[in-house]
This record gives C-alpha cells, structure tokens and sequence, in this order.
C-alpha cells in the first residue's frame, strides 16, 4: 500500500475566548471523493491528514514513507506548506508532491520540489494522478481540469474522514467548514472566488447537507463557517439549511455560525440571520467602495448599491447585526471619494460596523494580473502575516505574505495614507461609538452633514493636545508599513488601525470633552448629549440602568421629551476588561432606550 498525506494546515482561530482548530474540510474533501473508487482504495491508504502548524521537523519524524503528499493552499498557509513540502522531498524525492487551491499558479513552477500543480476543483485531478502514480506514468505538471460535472463528492463528515484526527484530539475545539453550494455568479477583478470558471453555481444534495449538519451533534465544535459565496442566492432553499443549522446548535457548544450572504443582499439574508439567531455573526452589506468608478473598473457594476438604506433598515427590524467592508487603493478611488463614501456610509445608516482592508492582490485575481497592474499603474508592498491570524499555539517561524497595493494613478501614496487616517477616525471613534451620539445629534438637529462633521474633526485631531500625539504615531505606523511592509509595535496590517483602541477608551473622558469642545465649534451641543455619549460606552465603575433626560429623540429623529435608558449588553460586569474581545463582539457600546416624557 502507497500512504498518502494531505495538508491544510490552517492557524487557530479564537471564537468567544476558545482556541479552535480547523478541521481541514477541502483536504478531507479530496479524500472522500477518491475513496470511494475501489482501484484507489486497493492501492492506497490516508495515513495522515495534517490540519495545524506544527514544527515542520517533529511532524516529518512521524512520517512512514510518503509516496504522495497533497497540499491546499491559501493565503494563510501558502509558504507553511511551500517549507513543508521542499522537505519532504529532500528525505523522500520519490515522492509525489501536490499542491492546489485557491492560491496555486502555473508561476508555481519554480518550486522544483512539486511535482503536479492542480489549478481547478481538486477532485478529479488527484484521483487522475493517483492513477498515474500506480501506473509508472509520471503526473501532469499541470492539471487544468476545472469543474466536477456534478457535486456528487461523498462528505468528508459522514464517512468518517475527520473521525481519526477528533479521536486523537479529544482536548481539541473544532472549526468547520460546510459547503452547500460551489461557484460566484460574480467575477470582482478583486477576488479570486469568481472567475468565469466558477461562475454557474452547482448545488449539493440538500439531504447530504442535512446529514452533515446533524453529524456536528455531540461534536466538540464551536465554529461552523459556511463557504458558499452567496449563501441565500437560492431562498427558499438557504432558509430551509438556515432552520436546520438552528435546531441542529441550539442545543450544542456552536457559539457562532459565519456565512457569505449574497452580494446583492435582500430581507432573505436578514430572515436567516433571524433564524440563526445570537449565534450568527451578521449580514454584509458588500460594497467594498461607494465609488461608480470604481465599482465599474472592479466589475462590481451588476449589483444595486441603490438599496443600501433599506438594507440597514432591515437590521433593525430584524434585529439582525450589518457589517459593510470597504477596501482601499482600489482603481480609481481618490482620497475624495474614500473619504466621502465613509460619510455617505453614516449618512445611510450604517453605525454598527465597517471594516477597512488594505488591497490585497490575490494570486488568481484579474487585478494581479499584468494588464491590470500596468493600466491603474499599481504599486504594491509585500506585507508579512497581514491578517491577524498568528497565536501563540501555532508554530510561527514560517511567515505568509500577502501583496498589497499602496498606490495607484488615482491615489498616491501620501492619499493612501490620508485616507485609512479619515478611516482609522471613523472606526476608531464614530463606529466604536466614542462621538457616534453627538455626531448623530449634529446631524438631526444642527443639519450638520457627517462629511462636513468629520472633515472638522480630523481638522482638531491633527492640532488637539488630547489626540495629535496618537494620530501621527499611527500614521507614521501606517507609512512605513506601505512603503516596507513591516509593523512596528504589537499590530497588524489589517487591523493597524485598532492599535489605537486601548489608548482611546484609557481616555475616553478626554475624548468625549474633546469631541464635544469641536462640535460646539459648528454646533451647540447641549449637556444631556455630552451625558449620552459617555454613557454610550461601556465602563466597569457605572451602575446600570442609567437614565438620561433629554428634549431630543435620536433614535426617531425628532425633538420631543424623552428619556434614554442605558444598559449593558454583557450580562455581567467584567472585572477584567479583555477590551479587544468585547469591542470586537460589538458589546463595548450600550444599549439605548427610549421612553417618550409627558410635558
């Protein structure tokens, strides 16, 4: 018998304070697809299925004679596995090696130590070059296959691929990967989930969906993260695997349930997220950019931006959370459209949760391509370890690396580093919440537009004794990791921005004052607001329900009598503030009620 290896190793993930593992759903999908033809299974046997970062010299020492060795790779670890991979060929040059997913490239050939490169869906490939293996042929160097004709790929759950590795991990908390469907309708120059080869989505069988989601009872699974790209695009049918993920966790140790809803978001995305309840992570409103420009040269032209209100509408009615992501250095942004789509952001009701990302330009993306690359005369850095994936558990002396794009024609460098500062304001204090009330109040009843608000406020930041200080440390921060890719201090790229986040709330008082002495600049800001606004924000020493009176109702928008009741959304008081966890579950700003007063 031949024994075979198959890599995905992946880093730890931290759900509500729990290290979970992830079971290396596309490596055990490979497997289940080819054990089920009787000439593989006379021929060889799965040894191993290698799901951490481990030190790459003690896992190789617990190897028997590889003959084959399969490795999906991606962002997160592409050269984990490239260090892993030149190894195993030095001890054992007989054999095989593999690699494929989303990040391989025919510019892959370098590596002299891979012996075949998968460059569409894995399945059929591998089966093809197992097949060559027993017959003496030498595999394909390129396996161009692209789609399976039909998703008949028995799961990788219910035959018991991952039953070894769990058993042999019994101290181990799981990730999970479900897929119910496969391709993006979609083709984003940004992306590399939708190009034409991917774009008819294909469905799996709803009972094998089924069947899959009840196998994760009883399982020691906190995380079930769904990798269809627009979950809900199918309505009736999303719903129904909505309901069953539902009944299925309530019961269970899942503390949160991650899907991809459909980039052209309706009320459907917002019924699931009600189904799935306080366990689902929230709905994306996908813009990546509020610029036609932009959205026209990226391909993102087709879907409705046009709905956006309505959508965030619907999060209140729902009582379904929203998170939008926007991404800069994209084609044809300029610092004057970054920044007034942010405020045009605010103005459509979106105060709960933006994310910025730097440009990432992805191995199999149209934008990393030359023509691309040569049309928007794109520059870019290198960056190590760009999302903040690392921890302590994992074995780190192996880094990955993601390009980025630090300049364009349209936006220079030094804009590019303007623009994530007009960035880093808005989600450091308006989505944080430290001057969300008095924004909004200036907005509702001075008529003060968030643009002409913010545009002041990043004014008195650059000169302000409280904050001039911190916001040249991070911008400085922010420069040299656009011109060399390296992070100073305890950051990382795609977070830079929240470096500042323990320094603002050790300061709030000094920023509530410091807001409020700038807004009174455009607007009288009454006490009650300044009152509002620093109750909004979660702190160990008050004692709630707080109850603030005041002759403006932010919340419908009109100047009435009204009483706001204050409380915290954790259920008990944190002795030991662990800020970044709270803030990034969205706990750090309180809940507001409202109570009209008789005159």
């Amino acid at each position: 018998m031949r024994n075979v290896y198959l890599f995905q190793p992946q880093y730890t993930t931290l759900v509500n304070g729990k290290v979970n593992n992830w079971l290396p759903y596309s490596a055990g999908a490979i497997w289940s697809y080819a054990a089920q033809f009787k000439d593989i299974t006379d021929e060889y046997v799965l040894k191993d299925l290698i799901f951490a970062r481990e030190n790459i010299d003690v896992l190789l020492d617990r190897f028997d004679n590889p003959a084959v060795c399969g490795f999906s790779c991606y962002l997160w670890n592409r050269n984990y596995c490239l260090a892993v991979a030149e190894k195993i060929k030095q001890k054992w040059p007989k054999c095989v090696i593999i690699f494929g997913g989303p990040e391989v490239s025919a510019r892959m050939i370098k590596h002299k130590f891979i012996d075949s490169l998968i460059l569409g869906e894995g399945e059929e490939n591998f089966v093809d070059i197992l097949r060559n293996v027993v017959a003496g042929k030498d595999p394909s160097l390129f396996s161009p296959k692209q789609r399976l004709p039909e998703l008949d790929i028995p799961s990788p759950y219910t035959t018991g691929v991952f039953d070894k590795i769990i058993a042999d991990n019994p101290e181990v908390m799981w990730a999970i990967t479900l897929e119910t469907n496969r391709g993006c309708p979609y083709s984003c120059t940004f992306c590399d989930w939708g190009s034409l080869t991917y774009s008819k989505v294909k469905k799996f069988d709803l009972e094998k969906i089924r069947a899959e989601i009840e196998w994760t009872r009883g399982k020691p699974i906190s995380y079930i993260y769904l990798a269809d790209a627009n979950f809900g695009i199918f309505k009736d049918r999303d719903i129904e695997i909505a309901k069953m993920l539902r009944i299925a966790t309530d019961d269970s140790q899942v503390d949160l349930i991650s899907v991809q809803a459909a980039k052209n978001s309706s009320e459907i995305a917002f019924q699931i997220g009600e189904i799935l309840g306080n366990k689902y992570g929230g709905v994306s409103v996908a813009m990546q950019s509020m610029n036609d420009d932009t959205l026209d040269a990226i391909k993102r032209k087709n879907l409705d931006i046009n709905n956006i209100k309505s959508l965030l509408d619907l999060s209140v009615k729902y009582r379904v959370p929203t998170y939008t992501e926007m991404i800069l250095g994209m084609p044809h942004e300029t610092k004057e459209s970054w920044c007034q789509g942010l405020a045009d952001l605010l103005e459509l009701g979106q105060h709960n949760s933006i994310e910025m990302w730097f440009t990432q330009l992805l191995e199999n993306s149209e934008l990393a391509q030359p023509a691309s690359r040569f049309t928007y005369r794109i520059k870019s850095i290198i960056s190590k370890n760009y999302i903040s994936l690392k921890k302590p558990v994992d074995w780190n002396d192996v880094d990955e690396e993601t390009e980025l794009i630090c300049s364009t024609n349209s936006m220079p460098l030094a804009d590019t580093v303007d623009s994530y500062m007009y960035g880093w304001m808005i989600i450091q204090l308006h989505i944080a919440g430290y001057s969300q009330i008095i924004a909004k109040y200036l907005r509702q009843a001075g008529n003060i537009s968030y643009r002409t608000f913010y545009d002041h406020l990043m004014d008195e930041i650059k000169t302000s004794e409280v904050c001039s200080a911190e916001y040249q440390h991070v911008k400085q921060l922010v420069y040299n990791f656009l011109t060399t890719g390296e992070i100073e201090d305890e950051a990382t790229g795609h977070m830079l921005h929240a470096i500042s986040g323990p320094w603002i709330y050790d300061n709030k008082e000094k920023i509530f004052d410091f807001v409020v002495d700038s807004a009174n600049k455009l607007y009288q800001v009454p006490q009650w607001v300044h009152d509002l606004q620093s109750k909004f924000i979660y702190d160990n020493s008050y004692v709630y329900p707080i109850i603030i009176e005041a002759d403006y109702d932010l919340i419908n928008s009109v100047a009435s009598p009204t009483s706001y009741t204050v409380t915290s959304k954790l259920k008990d008081k944190v002795e030991n503030l662990v800020l970044a966890v709270i803030r990034r579950r969205g706990l750090l700003k309180n809940q507001l009620d409202i109570k009209k007063r008789l005159v």
